[in-house]
């Protein structure tokens, strides 16, 4: 069976500069530079998009469920 975790083999850990928690490189090359979680990176890209654009239901829905995700996996906000 196939490991399903999108984490880099031999990568090393780091501590997400928004939520606290404990990860390290996916492999999208996005969040690593910005030394965020998977899950911080999505929800800031998001609110920057609203800062941008205006709000819509779609997106607040969005970063709420990314909030209960970083929450459920014991991050801080």
């Amino acid at each position: 069976m196939r490991n399903a975790s999108r984490f880099q083999k031999f990568s090393g850990c780091y501590q997400c500069q928004s939520c606290k928690r404990k990860t390290r490189s996916t492999g999208r090359g996005d969040n690593e530079n910005s030394n965020l979680c998977a899950e911080c990176y999505d929800m800031a890209g998001i609110e920057n998009e609203i800062s941008d654009c205006g709000s819509t239901p779609e997106r607040v829905a969005e970063i709420e469920a990314l909030k209960a995700i970083i929450l459920s996996k014991g991050g801080v906000l």
